[in-house]
Order: C-alpha cells, then sequence, then structure tokens
C-alpha cells in the first residue's frame, strides 16, 4: 500500500530571515523516497560529513531554552562554524544560519525545501544566500571555488536521497 502524499506545505518567505540575495539554487529530484525519509537525511546534522566535501566533523549543542537546535560544523578552509536552526517544519522544510570568526561569508541564511510531486518522488531545495565575503583573498577565491565543491557536495548527496538527477546554480 502506498502512503498517502504528504500535505504540501504553505509557501516560505525567506524574507523573515534575510534580505540577503540568491546566491546557490541546488535541486535534486528523487524516487523511491518518501519526503520524511529524504528530511530525515538533511534535517540530520551528523550526516553532514558524508557528503559536504568541505565538512569534517559536526558537534551537537543541547537544544536551547526554546528548543531550537544548534551545532558546529568543523570545515576544511573555514574552521570551525556554528549553525543555528531559525525555522523548523519537517519534512518540508528547514532554514538555518551560518557564522563563525573565520568563516568569510557574511549574513549567511540557507534553505532547505522537500516537496514531493507524486507519491514516492519529489525534489529537494537547497538555497544558499548570503551578502558579502570578507578578506580580499576569500573574495578572489570562494566565487571560484564554491560552484564546483558545492555542485560535487550535491553529487555526492544525490544518491543519499534517491535522487535520479540534479542542477546546481551558482550566482557568487
Amino acid at each position: 500500500m502506498t502512503a498517502p502524499p504528504t500535505a504540501p506545505a504553505l509557501p516560505f518567505d525567506i524574507a523573515r530571515h534575510t534580505q540577503a540575495p540568491l546566491r546557490m539554487d541546488a535541486r535534486i529530484r528523487f524516487r523511491n523516497k518518501t519526503p520524511e525519509q529524504v528530511f530525515d537525511i538533511l534535517g540530520d546534522p551528523q550526516q553532514i560529513p558524508d557528503w559536504y566535501l568541505l565538512a569534517k566533523e559536526v558537534r551537537m549543542h543541547p537544544p536551547g531554552e526554546d528548543g531550537e537546535a544548534s551545532f558546529n560544523v568543523v570545515f576544511t578552509f573555514f574552521g570551525d562554524v556554528y549553525e543555528q536552526v531559525l525555522h523548523w517544519d519537517p519534512p518540508h522544510r528547514y532554514v538555518y544560519l551560518a557564522k563563525g570568526d573565520n568563516f568569510p561569508i557574511k549574513d549567511y541564511i540557507a534553505l532547505i525545501e522537500v516537496v514531493e510531486t507524486a507519491p514516492g518522488e519529489g525534489e529537494m531545495r537547497w538555497k544558499i544566500y548570503c551578502d558579502q565575503i570578507e578578506g580580499e583573498h576569500f573574495q578572489k577565491i570562494l566565487p571560484v571555488m564554491l560552484p564546483p565543491i558545492n555542485k560535487a557536495s550535491i553529487e555526492k548527496l544525490t544518491p543519499l536521497i534517491g535522487g535520479v538527477d540534479f542542477e546546481v546554480q551558482s550566482f557568487f
């Protein structure tokens, strides 16, 4: 028996969290997975090093008084980056911010969405918004380095969520 489709999520307004421009729009079309199964993978910070090329380690923090999740990801090049979930709506979407002393991308807010298009099929969307890159070195290298790293990471994530194809657009 096929599970009933997940109720569609209401449209989401990212402007509640940032006015920064869209810098990356990645999409993976998946089959033979439910939105809940896909969301379980994407919503588990411990799995980030399994697919994101620059992520080396994740350290979880106890939930805050408001129940919001936060954690640190240790990245190659960026060091220790604090990430905090700002919006949590399983299995539809979540929004998180990333910041750190050595993280040169400012006003970094990302949106991860899972949309069911048919029973057992759908699309995962990962959108990154950010305002500026600090430091002359990072201003020169990140627009060249991040697009292929993000694309390779999405390619690595694709089979983990039952992906059949993907696309990544970068606007750095």
